[in-house]
């Protein structure tokens, strides 16, 4: 519970963007790049989505908060239960290109908790990697993020679409992401 206050704490006062200090070390050798990727702390990112009647979007962190093509962004979502479903929800989330160019890239998951035993109050993390593929050209993204039913491809209302960014699809934006590399 400690850890849950920290990190919506934490959402509140930290700034939204990230600027890696330079290095005098020219000699360096690309694996230490993402070695120094892997060991970047997590940034939190504060969101407030009510999902239906059945959670909130209390937010997500980013390690590191920036994506290389090839390497992988440790991404955690953090869902606080309204109430328990009849149904097993998923986790969407689509990355595309911030540009217009229409890349795109989709990491649909299920939860590691199905939505079936949650409970009202209860906090759920969702861990995954982001990595973009080779021939990625944009130099940032867009991540959103929602709930939907496979078997019927049905979204989950976004409730509360004027106190957060959304495309008007039940998608929430959750983040703009620099590429970098």
């Amino acid at each position: 519970m400690r850890r849950t206050f920290a990190l919506v704490s934490l959402l509140s006062v930290l700034p939204a963007c990230i600027v890696e200090a330079p290095t005098s070390d020219k000699s360096a050798p690309a694996t230490q790049g993402a070695a120094a990727r892997a060991q970047v702390k997590a940034v939190p990112v504060k969101n407030g989505a009510v999902l239906g009647d059945l959670a909130e979007l209390v937010g997500a962190t980013f390690a590191p908060p920036s994506l290389t093509v090839g390497d992988s962004t440790r991404v955690v979502l953090v869902f606080r239960a309204i109430r328990p479903s009849t149904e097993d929800w998923q986790v969407f989330v689509h990355v595309e290109d911030a540009e217009g160019r229409g890349e795109r890239l989709n990491a649909d998951h299920a939860f590691r908790t199905p939505t079936t035993t949650w409970s009202a109050g209860q906090v759920v993390q969702d861990e995954f990697g982001l990595i973009l593929p080779q021939g990625w050209r944009s130099r940032a993204v867009n991540v959103f993020v929602g709930l939907w039913q496979p078997t019927t491809n049905a979204r989950i209302k976004v409730r509360n679409p004027e106190a957060v960014r959304t495309d008007g699809n039940d998608r929430v934006l959750l983040v703009q992401l620099p590429v970098v590399g």
